[in-house]
């Protein structure tokens, strides 16, 4: 695999558009965010992306991040991360960008369900054609403060957002008819779902489309009691959000549903983008590696 969008990969960095319009209140009024518990931690992706866009070699490589944070009023002091911590989440990103654009490239008639996007800009980011419809989908309070300070429709292409909660059963037979595959995307939201309601989404999403692929990332038991400690993610459990949800054998995911096949297992610490981390960094992770418990601790999954 890559370790970076090159000449032999899909371009998962490209602009393909230009944003139409933004429903702000004002040029320069900061929208405040008044979010509590998961929804709030939407917040730490944004931080981790438009710090990785500081960097010499970015592993993202997220323009919009920067223009998103300076539109929004919180504490960023108690969303902030360290840098290892920013660009561990930057990897999860890039893999997720890369899995999404190849299944675009060969899949031009298709849907993307983009779930807990948050002020993900997903959407920009990955190419995707005029074939392609794509739906970012979150809590209604994150949707209605997205609306603000990113884009509510995309020139040329088939772009809408949905504020529902995913654990509703409704909601993807409300979306109107899917032609082609489907691309379901989640990042950063079934660690935080009760395990029955995570492995009840996912056995949704098998039941009601026929034909896709899902990406996401996953813990283990062992990292998830870790996570919840307050001295592991503090930016985390200052929101009062809680991890759930763990994944010990991705196989056994395949239970769920009798067409769902494991594709791809990839340990975050050797997922692509780890050659960018300082020399102590990388050499945490490569030793991390060594060990299963380690290297198993965290996944990134496609389905």
């Amino acid at each position: 695999m890559a370790s970076s969008c090159d000449n032999e990969a899909p371009d998962c960095r490209k602009d393909i558009t230009t944003p139409l319009s933004c429903q702000q209140t004002g040029d320069n009024e900061k929208i405040a965010v008044n979010l509590e518990g998961v929804a709030k931690t939407l917040l730490i992706p944004l931080i981790a992306r438009a710090y990785d866009n500081t960097l010499p070699g970015p592993i993202v490589g997220d323009p919009y991040a920067k223009d998103v944070l300076e539109k929004i009023e919180f504490d960023a002091d108690a969303m902030t991360m360290t840098p290892f911590k920013n660009s561990s989440i930057a990897l999860r990103t890039s893999q997720l960008d890369r899995w999404a654009a190849t299944f675009l490239k060969k899949n031009a008639n298709t849907t993307v369900l983009h779930l807990a996007c948050g002020f993900d800009s997903r959407m920009q980011r990955v190419e995707w054609g005029e074939k392609t419809r794509w739906i970012d989908i979150d809590l209604p309070e994150v949707i209605e403060l997205r609306r603000k300070v990113q884009p509510v429709s995309l020139p040329g292409r088939d772009y809408s957002l949905i504020g529902v909660d995913v654990l509703d059963e409704n909601w993807m037979h409300d979306i109107g008819e899917v032609s082609g595959p489907v691309l379901v995307i989640m990042e950063g939201l079934l660690a935080y779902l009760p395990e029955k309601d995570a492995r009840g989404l996912l056995r949704r999403i098998c039941e009601t489309f026929s034909e896709g692929e899902m990406v996401f990332e996953s813990v283990s038991s062992a990292a998830l009691k870790w996570l919840n400690r307050p001295e592991s993610l503090k930016a985390v459990s200052d929101t009062g959000a809680v991890f759930q949800s763990s994944v010990d054998d991705p196989t056994a995911l395949e239970d769920l549903h009798p067409h769902l096949r494991l594709a791809e297992s990839v340990p975050v610490v050797q997922a692509p983008g780890t050659e960018k981390f300082p020399l102590l960094s990388r050499m945490l992770m490569y030793f991390t590696s060594w060990f299963p418990s380690g290297r198993d601790s965290a996944r990134l999954l496609r389905f």
